[in-house]
């Protein structure tokens, strides 16, 4: 049973996904609407919400956290201080503040109450604003700097919530000793991870990468992040700031690049389970006798985020323009409140209030049901987290028209792109006219050393880690990475490229990596040679910029130089 549902789940999966992309809907939809069709297809909301599919879909985050700490090291988060440290502390104040005050004295909720849905309210969602953010590729644009700063902020904001609400759930325990030790284990998990976790990760990744075996190199990196992620449960901290303080961790090494491309497609599987899960935890029957409360909680909520978010960069100096698309993008609520709202619940920390005069308005009105418990209350806060998620890819496409629609004397987009350093490859600027050479070996360090000659801005890749290593220790460009993979090609900017060298010594391989760059940039000039008639016929099929035979060019500069008179 279990295997025909993972086998209908994929199916369903696939079949809606691809329809969805059709018409030009977001993935993330399809994946929630397959959550709902397997539930009531094998009636199996009694497992929807279990703890153990929960901890099987949150590897989507995990990975996700992983991901983004690749793109920091402490330089790049002290170049974000104003993004992460200010915009992200107050947004998470004030929003929190405004909503801790309508719960405690608009709807008279206890103290308790008040501050779980408050914090929860004041999270975002990290794991569809940024995927979203990495396909459009405006990571580096002003109001999406905003928006990574205060999603890191919120993120690590997570840890002192959730240690909030067990502190709220155990009357007896004391403050100053929950938070001595807290700290103290937080000093041992950055110390274990920074300190031997970084030459540990980097002497098993140069073991692996001399292997020349891509499943041993992967299957290291899922080691590294999985150790990472164990290691901060073991110390009562989340799984995802393990693995975000690993990602880190091999963020300055020469790794980092073949790394990301290795884990892009763990990271988009395990996310597509995360939102399948989200679409079990729907109950159709309860959104469709409350969806009227539903859509209007939700609404005020998201009209609420926008106000603060907007206000707080506005009066930081930020413009007009800029804080309306940070605040647009983090209006939804986001995924970590479902743990919020679970913990709080199994605690009893989520309480209704029967002398509540706007409660006893919503029942006398009828849109409430006179029963209205604190069951009813948690499902109403799932569906509106639920809801806010499914909103945000329409949102996020169309950042640009609601910008226009609410400040319409403000110029659409971003005049001047504001690229920064997470949006650039490790230590080396983002480069425009410069000449890509595919292979560092005798072919391409001689390319290389002409190019440099004529000073002519390049980048080399290679997969022969030692190769790479001496290619830095003569001060070379030259990253290390599988240049037949689209994730590493995207890393190259070739679409602003001079041309693209293939100086791969196996002719066997070229047809393989012309694909993979022409299919990336189909424009781009590529230079490639080959060794016998059958590749240079093959490969003139690909319209390529140049095909070089090198037995015929060699040919030529022999017979050039038998000819030549000699010199006396």
């Amino acid at each position: 049973m279990g295997f025909a549902i993972c086998v209908f789940a994929l199916g369903i999966a696939v079949v809606i996904n691809i329809f969805f992309k059709r018409i030009d809907i977001p993935v993330i939809i399809g994946y929630i609407v397959t959550g709902v069709i397997i539930v009531y297809a094998f009636d199996l909301r009694a497992i929807s919400a279990s703890e153990d599919l929960n901890k099987i879909a949150e590897f989507g985050i995990v990975f996700l956290m992983f991901m983004i700490g690749l793109e920091f090291s402490f330089t790049r988060i002290k170049a974000m201080k104003q993004e992460v440290l200010i915009f992200g502390s107050l947004q998470m104040i004030l929003t929190s503040s405004v909503f801790f005050l309508i719960n405690h004295y608009f709807f008279k909720f206890d103290i308790a109450t008040s501050i779980v849905i408050a914090s929860a309210f004041s999270l975002s969602s990290t794991a569809i604003v940024l995927k979203s953010f990495e396909e459009s590729k405006v990571v580096g644009t002003s109001y999406g700097k905003n928006a990574l700063g205060i999603l890191i902020m919120q993120d690590i904001a997570v840890i002192p919530i959730l240690l909030m609400v067990a502190m709220l759930s155990n009357k007896e325990a004391e403050l100053v000793p929950l938070v001595t030790k807290t700290i103290i284990s937080a000093i041992v998990v950055l110390f274990i991870l920074f300190v031997p976790g970084k030459f540990v990760a980097s002497k098993i990744l140069k073991f692996a990468a001399d292997t020349h075996m891509d499943e041993i190199f992967m299957g290291t990196v899922l080691f590294i992040v999985l150790g990472s992620a164990l290691l901060s449960e073991y110390f009562e901290f989340s799984h995802s700031l393990g693995a975000f303080v690993a990602g880190m961790v091999i963020s300055s090494s020469k790794y980092k690049h073949q790394v990301e491309a290795d884990l892009t497609h763990f990271r988009d599987i395990f996310l597509g389970l995360f939102f399948v899960t989200v679409g079990m935890q729907v109950n159709l029957e309860f959104l469709l006798q409350h969806f009227f409360i539903i859509g209007l909680f939700l609404c005020v909520v998201m009209i609420l985020k926008v106000g603060v978010i907007f206000s707080t960069l506005k009066l930081l100096g930020k413009g007009a323009k800029v804080s309306l698309k940070t605040a647009l993008a983090l209006s939804q609520i986001g995924e970590f409140s479902f743990a919020i709202f679970l913990m709080s619940q199994q605690n009893g920390l989520l309480k209704t209030n029967e002398g509540s005069k706007v409660l006893q308005g919503l029942i006398d009105a009828g849109i409430l049901d006179s029963s209205f418990s604190v069951a009813d209350m948690d499902q109403i806060l799932t569906l509106m987290v639920i809801l806010s998620m499914i909103a945000t890819p329409f949102i996020l496409k169309n950042l640009r028209k609601l910008t226009l629609l609410f400040l319409p004397k403000e110029k659409a987009g971003e005049i001047v792109p504001e690229y920064c350093d997470i949006a650039q490859s490790g230590n080396m600027p983002m480069m425009r006219n410069h000449i890509v050479v595919c292979g560092y070996g005798t072919f391409g360090q001689e390319t290389v050393n002409w190019l440099k000659e004529h000073s002519v801005q390049y980048i080399a890749i290679d997969y022969n880690l030692s190769r790479v290593e001496r290619g830095l220790a003569r001060g070379d460009n030259v990253m290390f990475g599988n240049v037949g993979q689209k994730s590493i090609i995207e890393q190259l900017n070739l679409e602003e490229s001079r041309a693209v060298i293939i100086a791969v010594d196996n002719t066997s391989h070229i047809k393989n990596i012309c694909e993979v760059i022409l299919d990336k940039a189909p424009n781009c000039n590529i230079i490639a040679k080959v060794t016998t008639q059958e590749q240079e016929i093959e490969l003139g099929d690909m319209k390529l910029h140049f095909v070089i035979n090198e037995k015929k060019e060699i040919a030529k500069i022999l017979a050039h130089a038998a000819l030549a008179p000699r010199e006396e």
